[in-house]
């Protein structure tokens, strides 16, 4: 088994201390576990261990991003329907360039959120293990689930169910084939102008069967809801990822809080940030399109609802349509920033949003510096607890490990 010691460094833990600061210590690995973490220096047998002196250099885990498409290339404009439409062969050379993106970004994690050609997430999975190419973990999403007359309806990208038993069925067929994370669309979103965000899609029976029947898999339910009607639905049928939550109401976090620790809200703010602020004007997000979208009520309003989350004690998870031209591919650490910046989080509550918050929701020992855990983590220059904004910085970025093993060496320090 390999042991390698990472020498020298400040560790900082994420063991869920809001008011955590990196520390002096050494870390040693085993295998892809955490074997060990020490305030100062261990005193190990130097014969038998690989030592990486990091001179001072920052050590946190590695981050996930759990509103994942990986199916969206690198130069990705918004348009979903020639994604899907393009030749197999090229599309999965660019889902590998996106792969080997989150990995170099820090991310050695993802949970999909809806693949544009069916089988992206599970074939990226499958050659990642393999060794065929970089990339992070994934949990495997399929296409997205629809409703009869809602919002992706005519089933170009889409499964398209019409009650309970369709919907139970469309969750099996999907989990059969590999997926984990099944996401259900919900709610409208405003930037179709013809599905406002307010609309709600399904009702409780459909969603309770699409709850049990992923369960029955091993594998989980996630929704686009922005609505607060879509939201309190998921919660109390017993979705497990939320995304968006754009508006909220007294129902809707009655029901959130009711799940107590298991359940997730992935919001999705820097999507949001980035539209209102005109970064998508440039590709044809206009002025009076952003208008007509409602999507300015809906950034003020998840401000608000992102504060009065995690002031309610749920749990949020970072994530959020990373891989529009205006949310390029390895700048995901920015939906952290915004946390900071806009919902009055500490650096370090935000850091659990990408790290020890993610752990339980796909049931392995991830996303803290401690005895056991898998050993997924990133070397930065720089204290984050300072400045959140160093990890969105390639610069900053020494190396990440990913089961133990090297994943990414920045050329540019360690040419």
């Amino acid at each position: 088994m390999q042991r390698t010691l990472l020498a020298n460094a400040r560790v900082l833990t994420c063991s869920g201390d809001p008011a955590e600061r990196p520390t002096d210590g050494d870390i040693l690995i085993e295998g892809d576990r955490i074997a060990a973490v020490s305030r100062g220096r261990m005193a190990l047998d130097s014969t038998s261990i690989r030592i990486v002196d990091l001179a001072g250099a920052t050590v946190l885990p590695a981050l996930c991003d759990a509103h994942t498409h990986i199916s969206w290339p690198l130069d990705f404009v918004f348009d979903h329907d020639a994604v899907a439409a393009e030749e197999p062969g090229k599309h999965a050379l660019e889902v590998a360039a996106v792969a080997r993106t989150f990995v170099e970004s820090g991310y050695t994690m993802v949970i999909g959120a809806g693949a544009t050609q069916p089988q992206d997430d599970l074939l990226a999975k499958a050659s990642i293990e393999r060794g065929l190419m970089p990339g992070p973990r994934i949990i495997p999403s399929g296409p997205m689930v629809t409703e009869v007359g809602a919002l992706g309806a005519d089933g170009a990208m889409m499964d398209v169910v019409s009650g309970p038993r369709e919907i139970r069925e469309v969750v099996a067929r999907q989990c059969d084939a590999g997926v984990r994370a099944v996401k259900l669309f919900i709610s409208g979103d405003g930037i179709v102008a013809e599905y406002p965000s307010e609309d709600v899609y399904m009702n409780d029976a459909m969603l309770e069967a699409a709850v049990d029947e992923a369960a029955k898999h091993g594998a989980f339910i996630t929704t686009h809801a922005r609505s607060a009607p879509s939201v309190a639905m998921a919660a109390r049928t017993g979705v497990r990822i939320i995304h968006h939550a754009c508006f909220l109401d007294d129902t809707a976090m009655k029901e959130l809080q009711a799940r107590g620790t298991d359940v997730w809200v992935c919001p999705g703010l820097h999507y949001l940030y980035a539209m209102v602020s005109g970064a998508a004007a440039p590709y044809g997000m206009t002025e009076e399109r952003i208008e007509r979208s409602g999507y300015r009520q809906e950034f003020h309003s998840l401000i608000d609802n992102i504060a009065a989350l995690h002031a309610a004690g749920v749990l949020l998870l970072a994530g959020g349509d990373f891989g529009h031209q205006w949310t390029h591919h390895g700048t995901y650490a920015a939906e952290l920033a915004r946390y900071v910046e806009l919902c009055g989080l500490s650096p370090v509550e935000a850091l659990h949003t990408a790290t020890r918050n993610v752990g339980p929701v796909v049931g392995l020992d991830w996303g803290e510096i401690r005895p056991g855990a898998l050993a997924d983590l990133v070397v930065i220059d720089g204290d984050p607890t300072e400045d959140i904004t160093l990890l969105a910085r390639p610069e900053r970025r020494r190396a990440v490990i990913k089961a133990g093993g090297f994943a990414y060496v920045n050329p540019g320090l360690y040419p």
